[in-house]
C-alpha cells in the first residue's frame, strides 16, 4: 500500500491516511494470526472457530482496506500473489468437511484474493477480503450447523 502522490503532510486527509494505515497494520495481525492458526493447527479440534476466527480476520481486512481506499492510499501488487495457497487444511483435497457447494465458494475467493493481491487495484483488494470473509463464515456456520 502506498500514499497516492499528491497529498500534502499536515491536511485532513494525511490524518485520514495515518487512521486508515493502523487499521490496515491492525488487521493484518489479525488475518496473520488466523493464517497461523490453520497452519499450526492439529488435525480436528477447533476446525469450526479457526474458520471462524478467519471469516472475522477478513473482514477486519476488508474494513481496514476499505477505509485505506477512502482516505486515498493506494495498493501496491504483492509478488507472487497469484501462487499463494491456504494452509494445508483449507486446501482441496485435504478432506475438508462441509457442504462442497460451499468449499467451492471458497477456494473461488481465494482465488479472488491472490488475483487482487496481484493487481494494483485497492477496491478489488477490498472485494475480495468481503468474498473470504462471506465464504469463511458460511463454511464456519454451516459446519456449526452439522455439529462438527
Amino acid at each position: 500500500m502506498s500514499e497516492l502522490p499528491d497529498e500534502r503532510a499536515g491536511t485532513p486527509a494525511e490524518g485520514a491516511k495515518a487512521h486508515a494505515w493502523t487499521s490496515v497494520t491492525e488487521a493484518r495481525a489479525s488475518w496473520s494470526g488466523a493464517m497461523r492458526a490453520h497452519e499450526q493447527a492439529p488435525p480436528d479440534p477447533g476446525f469450526c472457530d479457526r474458520l471462524q476466527a478467519l471469516a472475522e480476520a477478513a473482514a477486519a481486512m476488508r474494513d481496514a482496506h476499505a477505509r485505506a481506499l477512502e482516505a486515498g492510499l493506494a495498493w501496491r501488487p504483492v509478488a507472487d500473489s497469484e501462487r499463494a495457497r491456504p494452509p494445508y487444511e483449507l486446501r482441496p483435497g485435504t478432506g475438508r468437511r462441509g457442504p462442497t457447494d460451499l468449499w467451492a465458494r471458497f477456494d473461488a475467493a481465494v482465488r479472488q484474493l491472490n488475483q487482487a493481491g496481484a493487481g494494483d487495484n485497492l477496491a478489488d483488494v477490498v472485494d475480495a477480503y468481503a468474498a473470504v470473509a462471506q465464504a469463511a463464515a458460511e463454511l464456519a456456520d454451516a459446519l456449526q450447523t452439522l455439529g462438527e
